[in-house]
């Protein structure tokens, strides 16, 4: 009876461990806790995922090695604009995340954000132990999907907070007796146009991800900026 009952407590542990570092991950970006961030995260594999998930969305790109179109329809031959949009658009997103994707810049990026939001009166609320309990309620609601593709990877999609169009899957592994993040994609749901198709426009993501970054930072220097005296005004 003891043995199964170990059992039974090893196997809900071994269960539970992959979301557990999920939700670890999720407020060490918040808190900006760099050191657990390099230690559960592939970096360089979650680079190149991330570059290509983010250009396909932030560019209206197909998906690499795509035949047909978001209406299943065969995929033609890209147009000039296409290809010149795909050139410039990818090197952008490739140094945005080059820049941000790390311990030190996630965190970075996760700060530009939030002081944006709370600029424009988009509040969060602070984290506490008394609200612990609603806010993992609120993350496990916004869980498209949650399961172990083999005993040592386990896949996960979640839904932006901010954005229902937006979504993350993300994929973890278990290597030296811990669960590490080694994929990021991120995917966004097309709008649709008004003549019923599926909205071309790109700028979207790419536009909202620079106007956090850059707003951010413009109200960060005007804060620390000398205030003026009556006599120079």
């Amino acid at each position: 009876m003891l043995k199964a009952f170990i059992l039974i407590v090893a196997v809900a542990a071994y269960v539970a461990s992959p979301f557990v570092t999920a939700w670890q991950i999720r407020e060490a970006v918040k808190s900006g806790d760099a050191a657990y961030l390099a230690d559960k995260i592939e970096w360089d594999k979650v680079k190149e995922t991330l570059k290509i998930s983010l250009a396909t969305a932030a560019l209206d790109l197909p998906p690499e090695n795509s035949e047909s179109d978001a209406t299943g329809q065969a995929a033609g031959k890209p147009s000039m604009w296409q290809r010149f949009k795909a050139y410039w658009g990818k090197g952008a997103v490739n140094r945005m995340v080059d820049n941000y994707a790390n311990a030190e810049g996630l965190p970075k990026l996760f700060s530009y954000r939030r002081t944006y939001r709370d600029a424009v009166g988009e509040i969060d609320e602070p984290k506490t132990l008394a609200n612990l309990p609603e806010r993992m309620r609120t993350a496990w609601s916004r869980v498209r999907r949650a399961e172990f593709a083999s005993p040592t990877r386990f896949e996960m999609e979640m839904t932006d907070k901010n954005d229902p169009d937006r979504w993350f899957a993300g994929v973890l592994e278990f290597t030296g007796l811990e669960w590490k993040l080694v994929s990021l994609h991120v995917h966004q749901i097309k709008p649709q146009s008004a003549t019923g198709g599926v909205s071309t426009s790109s700028g979207g993501l790419l536009a909202r991800l620079r106007q956090a970054a850059i707003g951010a930072r413009r109200l960060a220097s005007n804060a620390d900026a000398p205030a003026s005296s009556p006599q120079e005004r």
